[in-house]
């Protein structure tokens, strides 16, 4: 009867601690303040700040030449491989008039340009005419970057301007090339004019048929306030920032005049470096909002 007592005294016991330890949670809960924002804010940085043309380009090599031989016959040897440097007049490899009774030399096939082997086309034995391609030689100390520019921003490109692009085989690499060719016709289809830059490649990082994405620069801010284009929020397409304030527990709304912009920030010229703008935390945010400040680790 005893160990009952015990047993029964002990379940209320844990029945009053359950209840007890529910109770502290749910005051807890109910002193955490309701409509309070978590949220990250960073001062602004100092950047350059572009507009820029996206469009896609493809790589050239600055001289191209399918070389031909001169007679019909069948090829012999090709002399040079694919990678092969080549110079102009040297053979790239032999071809032999093919009549019947009658022995001719080989007759060499040469390269019209310095350059590199970049295809050959045929193998020994073949039968070779003079409309048959032998080999594809290219010159690539520099290469052509080739894109097709929409007629609507054809104002903004000139001759001399910066183009920066990047291909897939270097991704981290950023190359740059100058433009020295504009289209003076607009293709009545796309819509588009071939502007032509010329790009160094003394590195050998470029092959002509490569695909890249080429940058033209149309304006530039140096040295100017902006904040990443999380930062911003857009009421009624108006664009806004929430500073900190003073206090470090509130927000103040602030109607942004913005800048220039790229693909990461923006230009924002009525802040000051010492404005803590919020960065993330931002959904459903409005002016004087109380907040709680993430710290940095």
């Amino acid at each position: 009867m005893e160990n009952k007592k015990f047993i029964l005294l002990g379940a209320v016991l844990l029945a009053l601690s359950f209840t007890s330890c529910k109770n502290r949670e749910a005051e807890a809960f109910a002193a955490i303040e309701k409509d309070v924002f978590f949220v990250k804010a960073e001062n602004p940085s100092l950047r350059t700040i572009s507009n820029e043309i996206v469009l896609g380009a493809a790589v050239k090599a600055m001289e191209e030449a399918t070389i031909y031989s001169r007679i019909n016959g069948k090829l012999v040897e090709n002399v040079l491989r694919e990678g092969d440097a080549v110079a102009k007049d040297q053979a790239i490899a032999y071809v032999k008039k093919d009549e019947v009774g009658v022995v001719y030399e080989p007759a060499p096939i040469p390269s019209t340009l310095d350059g590199v082997i970049g295809r050959i086309y045929q193998d020994p034995g073949a039968d070779i005419t003079v409309q048959t391609p032998i080999a594809l030689v290219v010159n690539q100390k520099k290469v052509r970057i080739q894109m097709d520019v929409p007629e609507k921003y054809l104002s903004n490109v000139r001759l001399g301007q910066k183009v920066s692009f990047r291909v897939e085989a270097w991704p981290e690499k950023v190359f740059y090339a100058v433009i020295e060719k504009i289209s003076p016709v607009v293709d009545r289809v796309s819509k588009t004019a071939l502007v032509e830059a010329v790009a160094d490649n003394s590195g050998s990082y470029l092959k002509s048929g490569m695909f890249c994405e080429a940058r033209i620069s149309v304006n530039e801010a140096k040295n100017v306030l902006a904040v990443p284009l999380s930062a911003i929020v857009y009421k009624d397409n108006i664009p806004y920032i929430y500073a900190v304030d003073e206090t470090g527990h509130s927000v103040r709304e602030i109607k942004a005049s913005l800048g220039l912009s790229d693909s990461q920030y923006a230009q924002v010229k009525n802040i000051s470096p010492k404005d803590k703008i919020v960065t993330v935390g931002l959904y459903g945010i409005y002016d004087k909002a109380k907040i709680s400040l993430a710290q940095d680790n």
